[in-house]
């Protein structure tokens, strides 16, 4: 038994410090900025109105949090504020305050890393201890700790991590235990997880009516099946728990209100509606050299295998075909609320990030735990297979260090074939952007023309750049400079740029199929140097020129 409590301990020890090296490599991703500033306002001022259309304030407030303490300025009468300005407010909130915006953003991450991991992984334990025992909790804390896109989820300022951790908690707090029977305590816990879930992000929505699916499949199988280990007792499977139910429900929409300050309460159903309404417009979407509004029924699939470690597929698989050959209440509870999740995901028209799979990922851990557990039952022979399994899961993640969030599997080729399969939160989401300045600084700073998908601030980064068809939703001018500077003409395109994504022109950057990039920042910037190749900077200069930067361009084919 000491050995494995402490394979628990180094696993969780391990999840942490990939968490840390991720983000000390990583400069702020899409939409961190925005979530920071909105959960400063609502905690310090009650005001949930910066973000409220997008986003419900729990986990943004959550993420805040540490900041009571660092004390940064809240900028209440910035103009851009007054003029709910909200991405360019962001940014003046991270990178014109009193504090350093590596302190305050870093503080706030390894917050975020520390409380939704340890609360998501001691409930994936405690489950699979549950479900498999003490050999399936060692497993599910050796599968939890090299999972890359939990931890590099978890390691970012977003709704994500919050909502997939407090779904996993409400199944949790609701699957039966030995007997079957849940007091009443356990129904009011799971209805406060589903109320701070859906207070959490609008997806979550779904949340209250898989939790009904999953209590009306249960009680049908309780009518049918005999008692037996996990369904309920005689004298309880044929009545619906209602005494439960309506506990729960009070205690959702009271945990709601709560987060909402009560008096605020409408602007959730505010942000639901516009959330809601628009689910039929569809995102700019990337899938192997496909481009879609509209997506594809295979991308979730598609994005679930090539990101998700291999062992742990295998697991997986092998667990719910375990689970498949002899079913029973409490696997079902492991099972169902994943399965049912992923088959609403398919029909979503934004297709922009395996994050919007986060919830299934706890799921998947535990039956591969289950499955772990089983084979290690098997013998000698067999464990040495578990042990290889685990090895191989701890080299794969290992080579995408620090990286994670664009960690592939082998199946791809890896974190650097990714691009070629899928782009935006898969594996750039402006993250690189710190590891491009380091990289120009050990070639002596010099300019270059960027490309970028992202919000980070180039110029903190000591970054000398001159624009190109930027997409950051940010005014800035900070460290532009005019084109001719220097004597080496490099290019450096963010991967999803690159895939034209958001474009119109979706052969944008075809013309760089043919180059090979001197260097990739982070996994997801890609930058090229042009010295020395006349027809790719005559491309170049006709990309400025399109892009309204004639003269940048006509500068560009003098040299």
């Amino acid at each position: 038994m000491g050995w494995r409590i402490g394979i628990v301990v180094a696993a969780v020890a391990a999840h942490v410090c990939l968490g840390w090296g991720m983000i000390e490599a990583s400069a702020p991703t899409f939409d961190e900025p925005v979530h920071l500033a909105a959960g400063y306002q609502g905690l310090v001022a009650g005001s949930f109105r910066l973000n409220a259309a997008d986003h419900p304030p729990l986990a943004e407030m959550w993420g805040a949090l540490p900041l009571l303490a660092l004390k940064p300025s809240a900028m209440f009468q910035h103009p851009d504020l007054l003029a709910r300005r909200v991405y360019n407010f962001s940014d003046a909130f991270l990178y014109k305050n009193r504090l350093p915006a590596e302190k305050m953003l870093d503080t706030a991450r390894l917050w975020c890393l520390v409380t939704w991991g340890a609360v998501l992984g001691w409930a994936v334990m405690s489950w699979a201890w549950r479900l498999s025992g003490l050999a399936g909790m060692s497993s599910a804390a050796v599968l939890y700790a090299f999972c890359p896109v939990l931890l590099s989820n978890s390691a970012l300022v977003t709704t994500d991590a919050a909502s997939a951790t407090l779904f996993f908690l409400t199944f949790w707090l609701l699957s039966p235990t030995a007997g079957g029977y849940r007091p009443l305590w356990r129904w009011a816990a799971a209805g406060a997880g589903m109320g701070l879930a859906v207070a959490a992000k609008f997806n979550m929505f779904i949340l209250p009516p898989l939790v009904g699916v999953m209590l009306a499949a249960e009680h049908r199988l309780a009518r049918g099946d005999p008692p037996s280990a996990g369904a309920r007792p005689p004298g309880r499977s044929r009545q619906v728990p209602w005494p439960g139910i309506l506990v729960m429900a009070a205690a959702a929409c009271f945990a709601l209100a709560l987060v909402y300050r009560f008096s605020s309460v409408g602007l959730y159903w505010e942000g639901l509606r516009a959330t809601l309404s628009r689910l039929h417009e569809g995102r700019s979407s990337f899938f192997h050299g496909r481009h879609s509004t509209e997506g594809w029924l295979g991308y979730f699939p598609a994005v679930l295998l090539v990101k998700t470690p291999i062992p742990l597929l295998v697991s997986a698989l092998l667990g719910l075909g375990l689970w498949l050959r002899s079913p029973d209440i409490g696997r079902l509870w492991a099972f169902g609320p994943a399965a049912a999740y992923f088959a609403a995901a398919l029909f979503s028209r934004t297709q922009i990030g395996i994050r919007h799979l986060l919830p299934v990922f706890p799921f998947l851990i535990l039956m591969g735990a289950d499955a772990a557990a089983w084979a290690w039952r098997r013998g000698a022979t067999v464990r040495w297979v578990v042990a290889g399994m685990g090895l191989w899961l701890g080299a794969s993640v290992g080579r995408a260090h620090p990286h994670h969030l664009a960690y592939f599997n082998e199946a791809v080729g890896g974190p650097s074939q990714g691009y070629r399969w899928f782009v935006d939160s898969n594996l750039d989401w402006g993250q690189g952007l710190k590891e491009l300045g380091r990289i120009l600084r050990g070639m002596g700073d010099p300019p270059i023309y960027l490309c970028y998908f992202g919000v980070a601030d180039p110029s903190y980064y000591g970054i000398r750049y001159f624009p190109l068809a930027f997409i950051d939703h940010v005014d800035r001018r900070e460290g532009v400079v005019e084109p001719g500077e220097g004597d080496q003409v490099l290019l450096a395109v963010s991967a999803t740029n690159l895939q034209a994504t958001y474009y119109v022109r979706k052969d944008f950057f075809a013309w760089l199929g043919t180059r090979a990039p001197v260097a990739v920042a982070g996994r997801s910037i890609f930058l090229y140097d042009l010295t020395e190749d006349p027809e790719g900077r005559r491309m170049l200069a006709a990309m400025l020129e399109a892009s309204g930067n004639a003269d940048a361009g006509r500068r560009l084919l003098s040299r």
